[in-house]
Order: structure tokens, then sequence, then C-alpha cells
């Protein structure tokens, strides 16, 4: 190439954003919890089984005791 050959003129790339922006999660209620159970599920005994396991309980870092 020679010297008089124009470039043309590019903008800096920004640098990669690694850090995602940290999400508030989403606040909701027991009855939400309960109401979202039965309209998966259906079948209230089956309701209860899932709202007092033990996978859920480590999930949303609460036990829920259903009697």
């Amino acid at each position: 190439m020679s010297k008089r050959t124009k470039y043309q003129a590019r903008r800096p790339v920004p640098p990669i954003r690694t850090v995602a922006r940290s999400k508030q999660p989403a606040a909701f209620s027991l009855g939400d919890l309960i109401a979202a159970a039965y309209d998966t599920i259906g079948e209230t005994r089956a309701v209860a089984r899932l709202l007092s396991s033990n996978a859920l309980a480590t999930r949303i870092g609460r036990h829920i005791v259903v009697g």
C-alpha cells in the first residue's frame, strides 16, 4: 500500500461488558405460588406435595408447611 491511500476512519470498539446487571428477583406472595401450582398441576394433593417438597424449600430458601 502506498502512503497516498486514504484509510476509512473507524470508531473504536466499545469494551465488552463482562458483568451482567443484577436484577432484583420478582416478589411474589404465597397465594401467588399456590395459585400458580394449582393452575399447573390441578390436583390438590399434588399441589400440597409440591409446596412442602424439599426441592422447593431449597430453591426459595423457606420451608412451607402444608397441613
